[in-house]
């Protein structure tokens, strides 16, 4: 097992998917379908299960505040159905990738799909719910397309992995964001805007932490906390082991080297031109 190898593959499929939130070509899409505000958000990543309810959302993506998520999905499938918003999804992220990464291969492209989905192949979805909705997305004929879903299916798998270990940890959703805080990765002030949880509920979280022990008043970690936070991490890498066995140490190398050059145009070209607005 070598944990080290699917926390690289874990962040290089986060990046190589997340851009998608924060480019100014989806919001366009989105945008032209009549959806707003954290409609972009909720509806194009629930879009793969359907015209699913709130209460879907909150239970899949885990960490937001529930009323955010009730604003986000009141009305989105009225405007577009949930086919509509994927392909303008998917349609966007090729968008995306064409500017930032023009000159990316055709060869590197099909090669990194085929892994992508031998990966994909070699995995088993029981308890994926997001990642199993993003397998059942019909392929698109572009091959940009096809490569950046396939690469939405594998982060929302190690995705649904941490979901998992969060919840047998245990921390509820404001506790994980208050951990995830005091590693000093994430600004407090960023997790609080994007997610949406009031002030009082982010101190009860807080409260519920420092009475266990891993938190102090200040919200930096007590030595257990750290152990505590170190362990859901380690925890999610070496359940995603079974990505690597799928196709092996040599081509998930490889599989992460093809994506580099897709990395480093995203982060060169304004992919995350909307983060933290």
């Amino acid at each position: 097992m070598d944990a080290s190898l699917t926390a690289r593959l874990g962040a290089m499929l986060n990046l190589t998917h997340g851009f998608i939130y924060f480019a100014p070509e989806a919001t366009e899409a989105y945008d032209a379908l009549g959806l707003s505000g954290p409609e972009h958000y909720f509806a194009s990543r629930a879009a793969p299960f359907g015209p699913v309810a709130a209460e879907i959302v909150m239970a899949t993506f885990f960490n937001f505040d529930p009323a955010y998520v009730s604003q986000g999905m009141e009305r989105p499938w009225q405007s577009a159905s949930p086919a509509v918003v994927q392909s303008a999804r998917m349609a966007a992220a090729a968008k995306v990738l064409r500017r930032c990464v023009p000159d990316l291969m055709a060869g590197d492209v099909a090669q990194a799909s085929e892994l992508a989905q031998k990966m994909i192949d070699g995995l088993g979805f029981e308890g994926k719910p997001l990642a199993a909705a993003n397998r059942a997305v019909p392929e698109s004929e572009d091959e940009i397309e096809l490569l950046w879903q396939r690469i939405t299916v594998l982060r929302e798998w190690r995705g649904d992995v941490h979901v998992a270990v969060l919840v047998s940890a245990p921390v509820n959703a404001v506790e994980a964001l208050i951990l995830h805080a005091a590693t000093g990765q994430v600004p407090k002030a960023a997790l609080q805007r994007s997610r949406k949880w009031s002030a009082e509920a982010w101190q009860q979280g807080v409260d519920s932490l420092v009475g266990r022990g891993l938190v102090n008043t200040d919200e930096s970690f007590t030595e257990a906390g750290q152990v505590f936070r170190n362990n859901i991490e380690s925890t999610t890498d070496q359940a995603c082991q079974p990505m690597v066995d799928a196709i092996g140490v040599d081509e998930t190398h490889r599989l992460i080297e093809l994506l580099k050059p897709v990395r480093r145009g995203l982060l060169d070209g304004g992919a995350f031109a909307l983060m933290g607005r």
